[in-house]
């Protein structure tokens, strides 16, 4: 009885000694008023980033007259920058593992206003390649800001608003691009190549200055001021990530067949995607739409994109939806509109075509924080750093790929070739339903492996 009663007293002695670190620990987690000033850092560097990217998309078919060049030229610009992401993904996540966040995002911001710069020698040169040369110098600096996203969110914001937050950056890196075809928009709104050639080389001038001029108003203040992880985090935090090299978790990611499977599916849906955003004036001039209807269609899915973002955000944090079950209905609709465009564009009907465009980006849009995050979930506890990066990264040559398929297929920009252009299209997002269906989450595997458990126990039997 005594040794009994001693044990009991050694149990209790630990367990008193074990609530102190309990409740220090507890009271380490802290959240900062200056998360809102950093997320603001990280998303409005990401919307520089992304009108790089988009500059020359709704006027690709003017430049090409002005510049006396092949379309598939003109979306250098564009491919070429998406390209740049995947050759320094690696690059960028062994920094941040070695470093922070902070560090990523600076290299990011100044290297994008090196590109920016460089592309206005336009106005000297009078050539496009010095467009092309500060897209890829840019296109460099892309993975160090939008690679970091899920670090952001982690490390800044409680557990319980990481979702939302990861949607509305996910938004934004998505949808920013609009603000990069408004710009262009508005400048050569009402030229004309065929009465007046000789001006478009100075409207593309003025066009890369006042990116230039936008870009360095917001990116020399999150150069200077963007902080590191703040000193005590908002929530637990993984602390297994560290135990593992940064070449340990890259032969971890290698062999899960769930993270692989998420990244075809995502490379080919959201490439996809950005690959239609760099064709779309192709596809759309056999039909006669002006330059001016394209950049306003271009916008509808960012439109819709951010009202379907807001209703998700917020039935998801309300009734804790499944992710998946989400992404998988959503795919429905997108396969539907997009199999529908083209006879939409037939039609040369304006609102018919809107629609078509406003329900796919409506309804592909919350998907892109939804795949994230499941990535980060069945390659835990590998750094989210690598997850979300090699996602980006796939997404990135896919378009860039796709993009120049689709530029070559489209080149003459007629209806025939516009059908194949959306035929395309549609079996890229098909393909990345296929996939995305046969992603299994670690909790689906637990249970189809106690089922097989249970099988087999009854077969024994």
């Amino acid at each position: 009885m005594d040794q009994k009663s001693n044990e009991m007293e050694m149990e209790m002695a630990m367990v008193h000694l074990a609530k102190p670190e309990i409740n220090e620990q507890i009271e380490e987690y802290k959240v900062y008023t200056r998360r809102y000033i950093m997320a603001s850092f990280f998303a409005f560097s990401t919307i520089c980033s992304s009108m790089m990217f988009s500059t020359c998309n709704p006027i690709a078919s003017v430049l090409a007259a002005v510049y006396d060049i092949p379309t598939f030229v003109v979306s250098l610009a564009a491919n070429g920058f998406l390209l740049m992401h995947p050759l320094l993904t690696f690059v960028q996540t062994f920094i941040v593992n070695q470093t922070d966040i902070s560090v990523s995002l600076k290299i990011g911001c100044a290297l994008t206003l090196l590109g920016a710069l460089i592309r206005t020698a336009t106005i000297i040169t009078e050539r496009f390649y010095t467009v092309i040369l500060g897209s890829l110098i840019a296109g460099m600096g892309r993975p160090f800001i939008i690679n970091i996203q899920a670090n952001v969110a982690k490390e800044w914001f409680r557990p319980e608003d990481k979702t939302t937050v990861m949607i509305a950056f996910s938004f934004i890196i998505t949808c920013s691009s609009v603000f990069g075809v408004i710009v262009p928009g508005q400048i050569f709104k009402g030229y004309q190549y065929e009465t007046d050639p000789d001006n478009g080389k100075w409207l593309t001038g003025e066009l890369m200055v006042i990116e230039l001029e936008i870009f360095s108003a917001i990116l020399i203040p999150a150069i200077l001021f963007f902080r590191p992880s703040p000193p005590t985090p908002p929530g637990p935090i993984n602390k297994y990530r560290d135990e593992f090299t940064y070449m340990q978790s890259l032969k971890i990611t290698a062999k899960n067949k769930n993270f692989l499977l998420l990244f075809v599916c995502y490379s080919l849906l959201m490439g996809g995607f950005h690959a239609l955003a760099v064709v779309i004036s192709y596809l759309f001039n056999p039909f006669g739409f002006t330059p001016s209807q394209t950049s306003f269609i271009q916008s509808s899915p960012i439109v819709c994109g951010f009202v379907s973002s807001v209703m998700y955000s917020i039935l998801i944090r309300k009734y804790h939806l499944n992710h998946k079950k989400i992404v998988l209905f959503n795919l429905i609709p997108v396969l539907a509109s997009l199999g529908l465009s083209y006879f939409a564009l037939m039609t040369e009907s304006l609102p018919l075509v809107l629609i078509c465009y406003s329900v796919l980006g409506f309804f592909v849009i919350p998907c892109i924080p939804l795949q994230l995050e499941l990535a980060c979930k069945v390659l835990h506890p590998i750094n989210q750093t690598i997850a979300v990066g090699f996602l980006l990264a796939g997404v990135h040559i896919w378009s860039f790929v796709f993009g120049e398929i689709l530029s070559v297929i489209t080149h003459d920009q007629n209806k025939t070739q516009a059908f194949y252009g959306c035929l395309l299209l549609f079996l890229s997002f098909l393909a990345a339903a296929i996939c995305f269906s046969r992603v299994k989450l670690p909790k689906e595997e637990e249970e189809e492996e106690a089922t097989q458990v249970n099988q087999s126990t009854q077969d024994g039997i």
